[in-house]
């Protein structure tokens, strides 16, 4: 693979998120993500199926909490305290 390709492939995996790190964007637990992809046909299709378990890309994954009203607006989450 050559560095162009390498450091373009680099660039997007920072977007790849799996059901916790969409848990944790979403203030939900990673077992709501699970119920959402099988329950909401406009839930983004995975990127990709691992064994270890699907994985989506973030910006999908935003577009469609913003569209459904499941993305924290600022004012929610100046409330919420940070994590140690």
């Amino acid at each position: 693979m050559s560095d162009a390709a390498e450091s373009d492939l680099r660039a997007l995996a920072v977007h790849l998120v799996g059901p916790a790190e969409i848990g944790e964007l979403l203030g939900v637990d990673s077992n709501t993500v699970n119920v959402w992809k099988v329950r909401h046909a406009q839930f983004p299709a995975p990127v990709r199926r691992l064994r270890s378990g699907d994985i989506w890309d973030r910006r999908e994954v935003i577009a469609w909490a913003t569209a459904t009203g499941r993305y924290p607006t600022e004012a929610e989450t100046e409330n919420v305290p940070p994590k140690n």
